[in-house]
């Protein structure tokens, strides 16, 4: 059962209100509008007559050379049509409309289109830069998606995922954005939850002879009030030019922010209090206690840079076209943490629980000893990098055309240099002299859910917040690096038969190739360089003698979230710390074991050959397509093995397997501004390279077993049927209103949620008892879950009409979606009913836009409700709660070349990302699962000249 909460309601009620308004205009729906009541600009072209279904070749066209005055308005007149004559389940959204708002992030952008949300993986601290990364549609993991530029499928960066980041990507190089939710046969059949399709600009797109330049201008505003580096901008120039049948369209952009983020987390995992309940943690929320606290702030340097080369020739028989991008996304990223934790004691402290161990007293209840102070520092610095290029044409040969195009892309994601050092101090126990037996436990009040408490007595903060008795212990660095090359042809023919009836038959075929390499170094602390000991110690924690935090230059920072940080906050000198890894932890690379360099190595090939046949068929009003698709795949990778019995070294495995997808998509359009929809489909998809292709663990037991666990030997693709409808209604100007009723049933369930290279938990659960495979015990995963998802989407755009003065140019606008996505998964020995990851169950955008002369502002209010962020076994699953944000958008046009602008980003400063232990509220989640996050408002000044 859907239940909307009260604070909701009013959103619920003003698209209601919006949709009332839009049906009352009445004819305006069921038949074609008089030129009396349309503008010149507002006439809705035919439905999409590409017969060729090739989705670069619907490009919506200008009518004309002149500069549009009012660009944003005809801009949504212009994919509000396109959508309507589109031939399936399509959101669109123009390049005009996502630079119009105040984020330069694409995954917080598309939010704005029903149905879609965004997230982001903290364990690479990414939500403290206040962006998003990726894109989830309808209830499903991001994973589930197709990813397309103009056309060619991107290639993937990540280890662990098919999901891309939309990092590598800025608003300034997409012309047109769209969220296909029901492709037909001749897309790619790997995109269960649909297809992200992103589109740069054609010079005939354009005015002839058009440059435009644009320049923004970004304060941060939390890093304003910390007193720290709070400047940004970007600067983009495009021309489109003509000489002829060719049209050349270029454009270069460079942004550089810089934010600052700030977070409060539980230092550790949630533990039973009562150690007599039985059962697993997760079974008695009431019974689970807090482990210490820690205060995070995050210094961020965010650098893009890109362009676009975009050729078009057009004959009268033969189109040829040269797309070409690049992006780069660079950042830098360091983090300062202190805490309040619990930690081992000290050599002369003794733990009073019994045996002089342990976590519980005599009587069973949690008792932690070892109060410690700590300080810790950490980069995570990364590059993205992604290059596509696609040659290609259309040839029209009497009533046949063909459709052909070769594409490479490459995509790399390193992390050069993640560094990390830790600072403690000796556990304060509560005795005179700090040694003995412990009278001290730690105790933390949860009483503030986003700001929780360690209790602290005069003494005990007088012995813990002392920096110059935080000493570094420890310095280390990491790398890892992924890139991946693919290439890609397709050859794609439609022959025009008639008018109605049988009209149009198509077929195509695609090939392409996969490469990828991944790698990592330092994760099991191969470079890490512990400091020197006191007197002989074996406690380095507490005895090492690096120097102090008060000691290292930086500064103290003015202020923090709250006001709840109890040990200061010192921002170290990222120089002395870097300088420190390269007299220290560097040096190390020189005497590693060569083995290291290659056990996280993976080299992986995929090819995949789809080929389709699909029909059209129209007799009236009524459009039918049917089609069918099929794709092989066939995976090989080469890693490392580690094998007690025959030595270690590299070994190859493949895995190749078919999917048959049939589909069939119905339009009926009883007028060029009406449309209903009805689709239903089969689609699947591809388990990431190194979940399919993990190294197998091989291991001989004292009694001579031979046991073997094999990640995912038989791992199938997920593969879903789906459901969609809708009705769609194009009113005057941009009135539109729509409503999308859908549903999915999913098999081959598995929960893997896309995470950054190589970082974040690994959410893959299934059977792990263990089988009998030839006399060896071996175990392995399950993929014999099924799930469902079913939701509806509403969608109202209103503009009031008859207004009196300045009132007139008033509009409202916004979607809804609800929506439950929910599983039946093998876990820890049990059947699990489990809402699926990234599937909020209520999502909305609601604005409120005014446009007058040549003014135009904007004030929108996005919503997205809580979520599964990663499913456990026994302790209970980590939620994201609800997140929501205000902007606000200002603009002036003068004359026809000139456009000023402000905007304000999170106006109500309200928080980017809160992750809890279960789906409570006031069980604030640990460090690296995220805890609560907020980056403040961002202040920018916009200006755009046309000529």
């Amino acid at each position: 059962m859907m239940t909307i909460s009260t604070a909701h309601l009013r959103a619920l009620y003003l698209l209601s209100g919006t949709a009332m308004a839009l049906l009352a205009t009445g004819p305006a729906w069921a038949a074609p509008v008089g030129p009396e009541t349309i503008k010149p600009a507002d006439p809705v072209p035919a439905p999409d007559q590409d017969r060729s279904g090739n989705q670069d070749k619907d490009r919506i066209e200008k009518q004309d050379d002149d500069i549009v005055v009012n660009g944003r308005r005809h801009a949504v007149q212009d994919t509000q049509n396109a959508q309507i004559r589109s031939s399936s389940f399509v959101s669109i959204i123009s390049g005009e409309e996502l630079r119009a708002q105040p984020q330069q992030n694409l995954a917080d952008l598309l939010t704005r289109l029903p149905g879609v949300n965004s997230s982001v993986d903290q364990s690479r601290n990414a939500a403290a830069t206040g962006e998003a990364q990726y894109l989830s549609i309808r209830g499903l993991d991001t994973a589930y998606n197709a990813y397309m530029l103009d056309g060619v499928r991107l290639a993937q960066t990540d280890a662990r995922t098919r999901a891309i980041s939309m990092n590598l990507l800025s608003p300034f190089s997409v012309a047109e954005a769209r969220v296909n939710k029901a492709p037909t046969a001749n897309f790619d059949g790997d995109a269960i939850a649909g297809v992200i399709d992103l589109r740069t600009a054609s010079a005939f797109n354009l005015p002839a002879g058009h440059v435009q330049i644009r320049a923004q201008g970004q304060v941060a505003g939390r890093a304003a009030a910390r007193g720290q580096n709070p400047w940004g901008g970007t600067a983009q120039i495009e021309t489109a030019q003509r000489l002829g049948n060719l049209g050349i369209y270029a454009s270069v952009y460079y942004g550089l922010k810089h934010t600052l983020g700030e977070s409060t987390a539980m230092q550790h995992d949630w533990e039973k209090y009562d150690n007599k309940i039985p059962g697993m943690i997760r079974d008695n929320l009431d019974n689970i206690s807090p482990r210490g606290v820690q205060w995070n702030v995050f210094r961020n340097r965010i650098e893009r840079l890109g362009g676009t080369l975009n050729l078009d020739w057009k004959g009268e028989d033969l189109d040829l076209y040269s797309y070409t991008t690049y992006g780069r996304y660079k950042l830098k990223s360091w983090m300062d943490q202190t805490a309040l934790r619990q930690t081992d004691l000290a050599p002369g402290q003794i733990n009073p629980n019994p045996g002089n161990t342990g976590s519980y007293d005599a009587a069973g209840f949690r008792a932690d000893y070892g109060l410690t102070a700590t300080h810790y520092f950490r980069t995570e610095h990364s590059n993205q990098e992604l290059f596509s290029t696609k040659f290609g044409g259309q040839s029209r040969i009497g009533d046949l055309t063909l459709d052909y195009h070769a594409a490479y892309s490459r995509g790399e994601q390193d992390y050069p240099l993640r560094i990390q050092s830790g600072f403690a101090g000796k556990p304060y126990i509560g005795t005179a002299d700090n040694s003995g037996l412990a009278i001290t436990r730690m105790v933390t009040s949860i009483g503030d859910r986003t700001s929780p408490q360690v209790v602290l007595t005069d003494a005990a903060r007088a012995a813990l917040l002392n920096l110059s008795t935080l000493k570094q212990w420890y310095v280390t660095q990491q790398f890892e690096n992924t890139w991946e090359r693919r290439l890609e042809g397709q050859l794609d023919a439609t022959w025009k038969l008639a008018d109605q009836g049988l009209e149009s038959i198509a077929a195509g075929a695609k090939a392409e190739g996969t490469k990828r390499y991944a790698n990592s170094l330092g994760d099991d602390g191969a470079l890490q360089y512990y400091f020197p000991l006191a007197n002989g110690s074996n406690a380095p924690r507490y005895d090492a003698q690096g120097p102090s935090v008060a000691a290292i230059p930086g500064e103290m920072l003015g202020g923090f979230m709250h006001n709840s940080a109890q040990v200061p906050i010192k921002l170290l000198d990222t120089k002395f710390i870097e300088d420190q890894v390269r007299r220290l932890s560097t040096p190390k690379l020189a005497g590693l074991n060569p083995v290291k360099l290659k056990e996280n190595r993976l080299d992986g090939k995929e090819q995949r050959i789809g080929a389709y046949a699909m029909a059209t068929f129209r007799t009236g009003d009524l459009t039918v397509i049917p089609g069918v698709r099929f794709e092989h795949n066939r995976f090989e990778g080469t890693y490392w093995q580690s094998n007690e019995k025959t030595g270690n070294g590299f070994v190859t495995t493949a895995r190749s397997y078919n999917q048959w997808l049939p589909s069939v998509i119905a339009s009926y359009r009883p007028s060029d501004r009406v449309v209903y929809r009805a689709s239903v489909r089969r689609s699947y998809s591809r388990p990431a390279f190194d979940l399919l292709l993990g190294p197998t663990e091989v291991s001989l037991s004292d009694d001579g077993t031979l046991s073997v666990f094999i990640p995912n030997p038989n791992l199938d693709a997920q593969t879903a049927w789906n459901v969609d409808a809708s009705v769609e209604l194009k009113g005057e100007g941009t009135d539109f209103f729509s409503i999308s009723p859908y549903y999915k049933r999913i098999n081959h369930v598995l929960f893997s949620t896309g995470t950054t290279n190589a970082g974040g938990d690994l959410n893959v659960w299934g059977t792990s008892s263990p089988i009998k495979v030839n006399g060896v015990e071996t175990s392995t995963l399950d993929t014999s879950g099924k799930g469902d998802v079913y939701g509806i989407e509403l969608v109202g755009r209103y503009s009031f009409r008859d207004l009196p003065g300045l009132f007139d140019g008033l509009g409202v606008g916004g979607n809804i979606t609800l929506q439950r996505a929910q599983a039946k998964v093998f876990v820890n020995g049990q059947w699990r009913g489990q809402r699926m990851p990234q599937a909020p169950r209520l999502m909305y955008n609601v604005e409120l836009f005014y446009n007058h002369g040549g003014f135009q502002a904007a004030l929108n209010y996005n919503y997205t409700g809580d979520k599964l962020y990663d499913l456990r076994s026994s302790r209970p699953d980590t939620y994201i709660q609800p997140v929501s944000k205000m902007n606000l958008m200002l603009g002036y046009t003068l004359g026809k070349h000139v456009a000023i602008g402000a905007s304000i980003e999170n106006l109500l400063n309200a928080h980017t990302y809160w992750a809890t232990t279960s789906q409570r509220p006031a069980y604030l989640s640990n460090d690296r699962k995220g805890g609560y996050i907020e980056t403040g408002r961002v202040y920018s000044l916009n200006l755009s000249y046309s000529f």
